[in-house]
This record gives structure tokens, C-alpha cells and sequence, in this order.
């Protein structure tokens, strides 16, 4: 055997050795990641908390939407930078999954899944953008641009609201994998369902015009959580994975 052989040969044992520890690190940083996530999101409620109503609800009137605004600027802003934090840690968290339930990169779950909480993050930045806008003194402090903040909060839950299809679409397809591969224990998959089932329809409520069920009412994000503390229930099944053999690796 060369000796450029021997350091090759050398080499591949080495990253042999390590893979399985690199294996487990991913699933375990990842599923850290998701428990993050929720946090974060019970961080956007305290940031605005007032009484029970945490967002300018449909039905108010523009006065009202400015004096929200005018009152939340610096918890608007906060919100924006953690839901934009919590969406990249969702696509973390979404890419350990596949991992974690052995997935090939190139399957249709996999795919699913993974482009799923993609999609999310743009979808995301485009709402935190026209809410960011909305937060503006211009908008605020002039009562002839309030016609306009309300225009841009309307476009804003549109597009939230729009995302929970894509929500649901990652349940699904997690709870399919999840059931089908046994790697996480069934009761992961199971609730996976029940939130997708829930959450597909959802995204009607943007056409709701007033009620408790009115957008950024209480209820009407309701899906959204259930989302994040089944990220985070799911996250605590996979921390609880053994470490990964090397010959047992998925190819992912």
C-alpha cells in the first residue's frame, strides 16, 4: 500500500469515527432549536401583552389600529426580530427531523418537509416587513395615512394567515414519516395529525370580518402555537434519541 494510500485510508477513518457523533450533534442542536422556537413565540405575546388582546384585532377602527401602534412600536419591532429568528430555527429544527427519522435527502417526505420550512422564512419576512412599516410614526402620527396602515395590516394577514396551509402541509408530511419510520414514538405522529387536520383550514380565517374569531384575535392564532409546541413536544422526543452508529446512518 502507497503512503498516499495509508493517509486516504487513514482519513476515511477518521471521518468514520467522527460522523456518528457529528449525527447525533445535528439531531440534538436542531431539536434545541425547536424547543427555541417556542420559546420565542411566548416571547412575541409578552412583548405586546395588553390585557388579553396582544394585536390590533379586524374591527377596530383606524384610530384604534393607531393608537395600538403608537402604544406597541417597540414590542412590533421585537416581534418582528423574533419571528424571524424562531422561522430559521424552524427550518433547523425541520432538517434534524429528516435526519432524526433516517429520511433519504432525496425523498418526497424529506422534500416536503424540508421546503415546507423554507418557505415559511420569506413568507415570514414579508409579513414582519409590512408590520414593521405599519409601526412607522409616519403611519402613526398622521390620521390621513391611517386609511394606509390599515391597508398594509390587511395585506399583512393575508399573507400570515395564507402560511398556514404551508404549516399544515409540514405536519402531514412529518406525520407520515414519523408513523412510517417508528424512529420517534407514535404519539409524535399522531398529534401530527390532528394539528395538520386542524391547522389546513385555518387559513380562512383571513375572511372572518369581526367575533372572537376575528384575525390576531386569541383564537385565530391558535394554530400557529399549536405549530410551535408540537415543534417543541417533538424536539424533546428526538433529544431523547440514542447516538447514532456509523454503519447505521441515514443517507441524508
Amino acid at each position: 500500500m502507497t503512503e498516499v494510500a495509508r493517509v486516504r485510508e487513514g482519513g476515511a477513518a477518521t471521518a468514520a469515527a467522527r460522523s456518528p457523533m457529528s449525527e447525533t450533534r445535528q439531531i440534538r442542536i436542531g431539536a434545541w432549536a425547536g424547543i427555541a422556537n417556542l420559546l420565542l413565540s411566548i416571547a412575541v405575546l409578552l412583548t405586546t401583552r395588553s390585557s388579553w388582546k396582544f394585536w390590533p384585532v379586524r374591527g377596530d377602527s383606524d384610530a384604534e389600529y393607531a393608537a395600538w401602534f403608537a402604544r406597541n412600536s417597540t414590542g412590533a419591532f421585537a416581534q418582528t426580530i423574533s419571528t424571524n429568528i424562531g422561522a430559521l430555527l424552524g427550518v433547523w429544527f425541520a432538517f434534524s427531523l429528516t435526519r432524526a427519522l433516517r429520511l433519504p435527502q432525496h425523498s418526497l417526505l424529506s422534500f416536503v418537509i424540508r421546503s415546507s420550512a423554507t418557505i415559511i422564512v420569506p413568507g415570514l419576512l414579508v409579513v414582519n416587513a409590512m408590520f414593521s412599516v405599519t409601526s412607522t410614526p409616519q403611519f402613526i402620527n398622521d390620521p390621513a395615512s391611517w386609511p394606509l396602515l390599515r391597508a398594509f395590516t390587511e395585506a399583512c394577514l393575508f399573507t400570515f394567515y395564507g402560511l398556514l396551509s404551508v404549516f399544515a402541509f409540514l405536519l402531514l408530511a412529518a406525520a407520515v414519516a414519523i408513523l412510517t419510520s417508528r424512529e420517534l414514538p407514535a404519539w409524535t405522529g399522531w398529534s401530527a395529525v390532528a394539528a395538520g387536520v386542524l391547522t389546513l383550514p385555518a387559513g380562512g380565517i383571513a375572511l372572518v370580518r369581526s367575533g372572537w374569531l376575528a384575525p390576531l384575535s386569541l383564537p385565530s392564532v391558535t394554530p400557529f402555537f399549536l405549530y410551535w409546541l408540537w415543534v417543541a413536544a417533538v424536539s424533546v422526543a428526538m433529544l431523547r434519541l440514542p447516538a447514532r452508529d456509523a454503519a447505521e446512518r441515514p443517507d441524508a
